[in-house]
């Protein structure tokens, strides 16, 4: 994934968007984002959001270093659960 910020935010909000209509939880794995800026950051809570509207539940997988900090300073550690594990294909 790399870089999450304005230039990659469409295609980053399509993918969530579509992955979750099909009811199944979608996991974010989030290991090899080096950056991500607010924008970033903002699409995974509209995502969540939509979970809380019925959408399919998100969960975050394995943030990088870079993004634990974005989470951790913007306090939304509480709202954006983390998978301990993704599932078995």
């Amino acid at each position: 994934m790399g870089v999450v910020d304005a230039s990659t935010l469409p295609d980053v909000s399509a993918v969530l968007t579509e992955a979750q209509r099909d009811g199944r939880t979608v996991f974010i794995d989030l290991s090899a984002v080096t950056f991500m800026d607010s924008r970033g950051l903002g699409a995974l809570i509209a995502a969540n959001e939509r979970s809380r509207e019925g959408a399919a539940p998100i969960r975050l997988y394995a943030p990088s270093d870079a993004v634990r900090r974005l989470l951790n300073i913007s306090g939304v550690t509480a709202v954006l659960v983390e998978a301990e594990e993704l599932p078995a294909a």
